[in-house]
């Protein structure tokens, strides 16, 4: 008879608990006129953009109760966030349609991103995400500390970081800036005269165009470098290596072992494209096309 009670109080404090946490919808478009953009400031969940026909953003999120979508306009800017009324906001799913020409501005800290069919700026940065963008043009700066970074379509200047995953680029109309610590970059079908690729200890994968006169540069400290050359290339390879080996899949005027183990040159075609290859203790592979990377 005195348990009852307690029991009673128990099964309504977790009933109450219930309908406080019961997810709701949140669905709002506000107009938007040419050179507005989006901003989005969430604290964790994942949020979705994807380009549409309307000049119109609209805004749908799904959240608890006790947590506050905002949505505002103000100085060409359409901002997006949530507050809670109880201490920090949950983690809240938005999915935000927006037109073709709308740069966007995303950050988070436990944030995954997917932006889809946009032809302007794009800024994601993440601390636990994933990022994930297809399309984008002019700069795109998207950033990750412990997920992937995943650039698929765009054109423009990329700038790409993650501290602890991989880094992966797909057709990129543009120069390429992109590093890890950990993690490995991979890259394919890139036509930028400019394009800069760094890691710690991770891999790197290149199968792009060298343009003439264009400047590339691929450095890790003990991963191993994997670059495609095809038979119309025109570079002067700069080969830096200390511990590492370096390994051609087709006829290559290659100094002796001894040799490789310090800064050489090699001459493909009429050497018009620079190119900088540099691991400390990795294998540095030379190979003609083979189809996508692995």
């Amino acid at each position: 008879m005195v348990t009852r009670p307690r029991l009673v109080v128990f099964t309504l404090c977790a009933v109450l608990a219930g309908v406080t946490a019961r997810a709701e919808e949140f669905d709002r478009t506000v107009p938007a006129a040419r050179g507005t953009r989006l901003e989005l400031r969430l604290f964790g969940g994942t949020v979705v953009v994807r380009a549409w026909d309307r000049d119109a953003v609209r805004v749908r999120a799904t959240h608890f109760r006790t947590d506050a979508i905002e949505v505002s306009t103000s100085n060409e800017v359409v901002r997006v966030g949530a507050r809670s009324r109880q201490g920090q906001p949950h983690a809240i799913d938005f999915q935000i349609d927006v037109p073709a020409w709308m740069a966007v501005n995303l950050a988070g800290a436990y944030l995954d991103v997917t932006v889809e069919g946009t032809r302007a700026d794009v800024v994601a940065q993440t601390v636990r995400g994933n990022v994930r963008v297809k399309g984008g043009a002019g700069t795109i700066s998207l950033k990750s500390v412990e997920g992937e970074v995943v650039l698929e379509g765009a054109s423009g200047r990329a700038e790409l970081s993650s501290a602890n995953n991989l880094v992966r680029v797909a057709t990129l109309h543009g120069d390429l800036f992109a590093d890890t610590v950990t993690g490995g970059v991979k890259v394919q079908g890139v036509d930028g005269g400019s394009v800069e690729v760094g890691t710690m200890s991770g891999d790197i994968w290149w199968d792009g165009t060298m343009t003439a006169n264009g400047r590339y540069q691929f450095v890790t400290h003990s991963g191993d470098l994997d670059v495609v050359l095809d038979g119309r290339a025109n570079a002067t390879l700069s080969i830096r290596t200390f511990e590492g080996h370096v390994r051609a899949a087709f006829p290559l005027d290659l100094p002796d072992e001894k040799s490789r183990r310090k800064r050489f040159e090699v001459v493909v075609g009429s050497g018009a494209a620079r190119v900088e290859l540099e691991t400390f203790s990795g294998v540095l592979s030379l190979r003609r096309p083979t189809g996508s990377l692995r």
